[in-house]
């Protein structure tokens, strides 16, 4: 063999197979040297030699051994269950990680609690505000506190919410006081009896019994009387009434447990629970995570169907194929099956694996199958093209006799099997290795689900280019060996025994007939397509042609890349729920109706020092002061502040308990008529301060807690005793905020960052950390079109070096290359924004699955380009249209082979019902398309335009 043994390329049947001539650029003759990526090359070729060698020898052991492995890690992945993390999207080192471990840590927490989200809403009309509606609310929150209950394994006995719960154990407190005051008013009024003086159902704060109760966190859709008739308050109606259940997970639990527990809850409501008034829609963490795993399940169940269709495609275009190279034959049909097959079983096999190892089975691995069978298909395609051509070419030659005894004839096939893996070897090792090291590059940077992609991506891609070159080639030769035999078989049936030869071989012949017997039809669209196809060539290969297509591929490069930058963020859950979900009624409602009207900000103050100190209490009170001027908030009534409420108790006396009781309720009346008077607020809060830096003695803090209005605070400080002072360790205040304009993600992650700005001012003085639901979510508005530049840039540097490495660091063709590949993600993004797509994760996942699609067909492109620099023997350089008709006999049909038998079984997933499917459609549907396009059009432009350019100062600085 000599050093660069790259036979002349047969070009695909439709293109002429006259000598390879071009006069476009003719670049100055020398010799052919040796450089860096020959000497690399060189020991790529002689390895894939051995291997060759290897599979013929063993071709019913690896496919055993494969099939055995393959069978083994699909049902560990078909079984293992799948685990998501609800930090799985937040980037690393995001803020909103801290703030949430500090919120575990202030209630000593392990990790995701009980999360129950109680959606309560009239069964007739639209209001809940009568008495039958209020008893069964009544009914169903005490069946959820005391009757429904899970076995906790720490305390070996069934518990219900009241037992579990430590710090939000009274989230339901308004509802039970707002039936208990309606009902006594009803009742008086249904005894013609003057209505209860200490009772006034007012929102959003209404007095029941003395006792001062907030209606916000529970009750939603509420409409105010705008008269002044009489009645038990100034509600008119009230839509919807939430109930919020929290409880902390601590050792002991397990999330099998908790989520057991929320099903119970779940469960009861969907399909026992019956009721005449009112509806209870359930929302829990575990239902979540549930029906995101049933969106998969509902994805995954069609691409059965996808995978047939692209089999029934892959031997029809195989057949195609063979049948133009006179080669067609019944045992080809097995191997265009395993052309699909093999990405699947390399991917079960690395999935498999990884989970034997421990790896967490994600939802987002769901989409690794799609990365696989583009890039596995695509090189199977290439093996099969170079195979037949190369059999096409020694038939031509006269150099392929079969052997008639089985030795021989394993020497022949390992000569055909030798020569094709080292022309499609390299090519197919690039485009490995190029998305292996960008998923590397990908594993530090982004999030934790982002890596756990890349992760199964590295190992499937690794598999799947280890079953490329044992699987499948021992498949083709399993194949081959059948179908010479047969050929043996028909020669001797057709009594040409004259053409075996004195060393036992028989000359080889075009199985379907000689070129001069050929059909008609098919020698007509031969030279139909030959001369289509060598046309296309001169006119990508001219000069004007070329500048052109860039000038076309640069305007349309910059309408997508102007779309790009307006790419609007969504981070709807909606999306991503199966349309028979129950839970979209729910997420619509929180949407809309929820976080509009009633979101918290948690703040964990986690360095109070001395509060008795009226310099230090002040400036915490400026701070919070400072939070309850922001945009959106609530007046400060609606905070739930640790220190005020202490002030306000050590202001009183247990005697003026009464005439507090008296004074409040006109206070609220006012505040409520006139919201605008801030001024006259400010200044009885600034006269009222003065007086209470008078008294703030901690050893009533017992006392302070006993009150039930105070109760609440139980739960949100915590303290521990000095001698006979209390201290407080830390604390939570609440500032709530309201707003239309909440229904949107974008103005909720302004609202956090202003939060966070604020309380960075007190960082230093109180350790505060303030803390948003979402939080999590609202990090990735800007994480994601990070994770996705990064990603991108990855895989261009990623891809840049190992074609430097294959291709002697030459900067022409890895410019050329790097700049197509640009093309294609920008294109890819900017035609989503286009058609009015937004980013979520699903979008972010399917766009970097898209990325390893980008490299694949433009490297085979760029390698076939490369290494057609020089004629065989060495002498002279090829023209730019020598080196582009070489790389398109060699690639150009496998890759549109490839690209339409990925789209039609992508293209199946248009029939299924659910958000993720129509992502996976749009956007690697497009992403392969444009791969094909820019890798048959712009690509072999660019090098057309270089290429001249490089000829040009060659010859005028040589």
């Amino acid at each position: 063999m000599g050093l660069f043994r790259h036979t002349k390329t047969v070009p695909i049947f439709p293109i002429s197979t006259a000598d390879l001539k071009g006069n476009e650029v003719s670049l100055p003759q020398k010799s052919r040297k040796e450089d860096l990526s020959d000497i690399l090359q060189r020991y790529i070729r002689r390895a894939y030699s051995r291997w060759a060698h290897f599979v013929v020898a063993h071709t019913w052991k690896i496919v055993v051994l494969c099939f055995i492995a393959s069978a083994i890690c699909g049902f560990k992945m078909l079984t293992t269950k799948v685990k998501n993390q609800i930090t799985g999207y937040t980037p690393y080192g995001s803020r909103s990680l801290n703030e949430f471990a500090v919120q575990d840590e202030f209630f000593g927490q392990t990790g995701l609690g009980v999360k129950i989200l109680l959606l309560i809403l009239p069964k007739k009309g639209n209001n809940l505000m009568n008495l039958e509606s209020l008893r069964e609310t009544v009914d169903v929150d005490n069946l959820v506190r005391h009757n429904l209950t899970f076995y906790n394994q720490k305390h070996d006995r069934d518990e219900s919410f009241s037992m579990i719960c430590n710090f939000y154990c009274n989230v339901s407190e308004p509802v039970q006081l707002f039936y208990t005051g309606f009902q006594d008013q009803y009742d008086r009024v249904m005894k013609h009896e003057p209505l209860n003086d200490r009772i006034k159902l007012d929102y959003p704060f209404s007095l029941i019994m003395g006792r001062k109760v907030n209606l916000q966190p529970n009750f939603y859709g509420v409409h105010v009387s705008k008269t002044s008739k009489p009645k038990f308050g100034n509600m008119d109606k009230i839509e919807s009434i939430v109930i919020r259940y929290r409880a902390e997970k601590t050792r002991g639990w397990t999330d099998d447990d908790i989520s057991a527990y929320e099903d119970t809850i779940t469960d009861y409501f969907e399909k026992q629970y019956k009721s005449k008034h009112i509806r209870v829609l359930v929302m829990t963490s575990s239902k979540v995570q549930d029906e995101i795993n049933r969106t998969g399940d509902i994805l995954r169940s069609y691409i059965g169907m996808g995978v047939g269709v692209m089999v029934l495609c892959s031997m029809l275009t195989t057949s195609m194929s063979s049948f133009f190279m006179r080669q067609f034959s019944i045992y080809r049909l097995p191997v265009a099956v395993f052309a699909c097959f093999c990405p699947f079983m390399a991917c079960a096999t690395a999935l498999g694996t990884l989970f034997f190892f421990g790896l967490r089975n994600g939802s987002i691995l769901g989409i690794t199958p799609f990365l696989i069978i583009a890039i596995g298909i695509d090189d199977a395609f290439l093996t099969i093209h170079s195979w037949q051509l190369t059999i096409k070419r020694k038939r031509k030659n006269g150099e392929l006799k079969i052997p008639t005894n089985s030795k021989s004839l394993d020497e022949l096939l390992t000569e055909l099997l030798s020569e094709v893996l080292e022309d499609t070897g390299p090519a197919i090792l690039i485009s490995a290795l190029t998305n292996i090291t960008s998923d590397l590059v990908g594993m530090w940077t982004g999030s934790p689900e982002i890596t756990l992609l890349c992760i199964g991506n590295i190992a499937s891609i690794s598999f799947d280019f280890f079953y490329q070159i044992t699987l499948f080639t021992a498949v083709l030769i399993i194949c081959a060996r059948l179908e010479f035999k047969a050929e043996l078989k028909s020669i001797e049936q057709n009594h040409n025994s004259n053409s075996t030869s004195a060393t036992g071989t028989i000359s080889s012949t075009d199985s379907n007939s000689d070129e001069h017997n050929d059909t008609s039809s098919r020698a007509k669209f031969t030279a139909n397509f030959e001369r289509v196809a060598n046309a296309y060539i001169k006119f990508v290969s001219n000069i004007f042609a070329s500048i052109g297509i860039v000038i076309v591929s640069a305007v349309f490069f910059v309408i997508c890349f102007r779309a790009v930058l307006g790419f609007e963020i969504n981070l709807t859950m909606v999306k991503l729920f199966p349309p028979d979900s129950p839970l979209l009624e729910v997420d619509n409602y929180r949407e809309d109706k929820l976080m509009p009207f009633y979101t918290m900000a948690q703040i964990f103050v986690n360095n109070p020092g001395d509060l008795s100190n009226a310099t230090r209490r002040h400036k915490l009170h400026q701070f919070i002061d400072e939070m309850e001027h922001l945009p959106y908030a609530y007046p400060r009534e609606s905070s739930i502040y640790f220190p005020r409420a202490f002030e306000a108790f050590e202001s009183f006396s247990p005697d003026d308990e009464m005439s507090a009781d008296q004074q409040q309720e006109p206070a609220e009346e006012s505040a409520n008529a006139n919201k605008t008077n801030s001024n006259s607020t400010t200044t009885a809060l600034a006269l009222v301060s003065e007086e209470e830096d008078q008294r703030y003695e901690m050893d009533e803090f017992e006392d302070f807690l006993n009150w039930p209005e105070y109760n609440l605070y139980r739960g949100m400080v915590k303290s521990h005793k000095n001698g006979s002072k209390t201290v407080v360790d830390s604390f939570m205040i609440i500032v709530t905020y309201h707003g239309v304009e909440l229904r949107e993600w974008h103005e909720r992650a302004v609202m956090m960052q202003r939060w966070r700005k604020v309380a960075d001012n007190y960082v230093k003085d109180f350790n505060v950390s303030v803390l948003h639901d979402d939080g999590l979510f609202l990090d990735l508005l800007e994480n994601m079109p990070t994770d996705i530049w990064q990603s991108a840039l990855g895989t261009l540097v990623c891809m840049s070096i190992i074609c430097a490495a294959f291709m002697n660091f030459n900067p022409f063709v890895v410019a050329v290359t790097s700049i197509v590949i640009a093309c294609i993600l920008t294109e890819t993004l900017g035609i989503m924004a286009l058609i009015g797509m937004t980013i979520d994760p699903v979008v972010m996942a399917a766009v970097i699955i898209s990325m390893g699609f980008s490299v694949d067909i433009p490297a085979h492109v760029s390698y076939h380009f490369h290494i057609a620099k020089w004629t065989e023997d060495g002498q002279r350089q090829r023209t730019i249209e020598e080196r582009i008709r070489m790389s398109f006999a060699s690639v150009g049909f496998p890759a549109v082979q490839a690209s339409t038998c990925t789209n039609i079984c992508i293209l199946c997933l248009l029939v299924v019902p659910v958000y993720p499917a129509q992502v996976f459609v749009r956007i690697l549907c497009t992403c392969i398309t444009l791969c094909t396009v820019h890798s048959l059009c712009l690509l072999p432009a660019l090098f057309n335009l270089l290429g001249t350019l490089e000829a040009f100062l060659s010859s005028k600085f040589a």
